[in-house]
């Protein structure tokens, strides 16, 4: 039978009310009294109704997270350290996957407004569309990952612009001509943005831009190596690959492998984030790197302040990318 906080308050000889001011420390209770009905409360492990306390409180100190794919391991790494976080702020994570769906997005969004959280963290599914969101949450302090919030709610974003712009920087300063990119296939910022550099980029350096080198990928998560293989296949192949993620990495270490070519002696690889497969692998892949515990605190960071209406208004947190060079990249021979 649990125990309720009458048995608190009788064992303790208080009243209820007081019990209940010692436990949440609230109120006129004197130290004393806390100390006394706290020991009360944990020699019978009595358990506080979370229902009850987040109606009377108005807080659940809880946050809900959404991520469009929760299998991608850079968002298992930020959820991780998300949870860790928030629980440092006195707040617990409730985490859900959307699977790049929007109706299903907008159900889990529902279902944690219907649970009371204080906050959400959204990484929304593959679209620029934020509306469906900034319509679910209002009222309630929401951050967006990676997403432009569009003056209607708060961000924090990568600078993938700048940081596309280093990966070519450095491949056209090896003496590569023939980069091929190769991306999730969506419309959403983060997306156009490397495109974006990815032309800028050749533009800069005199040369052409050849639709042929940039694959579109369905997700990161379903790329096949085929994909890669096809552009070993060109007369003229790239000599250098620009990839996102670590499924299409993966995918064209295998292309490369199958066609029997040798990294970096017959093509350099070049790594849209950073991983352990990335590291790990033989020879090591150069990575574009983003901080991912910073830009965790800067989530947790912005979302709080909202939570404790510290800072209402909306912000939008920009995270700088760096090179990190490994053995996948070499000066092209003659």
């Amino acid at each position: 039978m649990a125990v309720s906080i009458h048995d608190v308050a009788r064992l303790a000889g208080v009243s209820i009310s007081t019990a209940s001011r010692a436990l949440n420390k609230a109120g006129r209770v004197s130290e004393e009294t806390i100390d006394k009905v706290q020991a009360v409360a944990d020699r019978l492990g009595y358990q506080p109704n979370a229902i009850a306390r987040t109606m009377r409180s108005k807080q659940s100190h809880a946050v809900g997270v959404i991520v469009s794919d929760i299998s991608n391991p850079f968002y298992g790494r930020l959820v991780k350290l998300l949870e860790r976080q928030l629980a440092d702020l006195g707040y617990a994570s409730f985490v859900a996957s959307s699977n790049n769906d929007i109706a299903t997005e907008v159900k889990l969004i529902r279902f944690l407004m219907s649970r009371k959280v204080d906050g959400l963290i959204l990484g929304p599914c593959q679209t620029d569309a934020i509306a469906h969101v900034a319509h679910e949450v209002t009222g309630t302090p929401t951050i967006l990952f990676d997403r432009d919030g569009r003056g209607d709610l708060s961000s924090v974003k990568v600078d993938h612009y700048l940081g596309t712009t280093l990966a070519m920087q450095h491949l056209l300063g090896l003496g590569h001509r023939r980069i091929a990119l190769l991306t999730p296939g969506s419309q959403i910022q983060p997306i156009q943005d490397r495109v974006q550099a990815y032309a800028d980029s050749l533009r800069a350096a005199g040369l052409p831009y050849d639709p042929q080198l940039i694959v579109f990928a369905d997700s990161s998560m379903n790329f096949a190596p085929a994909q890669a293989e096809r552009l070993l296949l060109l007369d003229d192949r790239p000599t250098a690959f620009l990839c996102l993620g670590t499924r299409i990495l993966a995918g064209v270490v295998a292309a490369i492998r199958n066609a029997r070519l040798q990294i970096p002696r017959d093509v350099n690889v070049l790594s849209i984030g950073d991983s352990d497969f990335a590291e790990l692998h033989s020879p090591a892949i150069t990575s574009l790197a983003w901080d991912v515990s910073a830009v965790s605190q800067a989530i947790s960071t912005l979302l709080f302040d909202r939570m404790q209406k510290k800072a209402p208004g909306v912000e939008t947190l920009v995270v700088p990318m760096r090179l990190i060079e490994r053995e996948s990249c070499q000066r092209l021979r003659d």
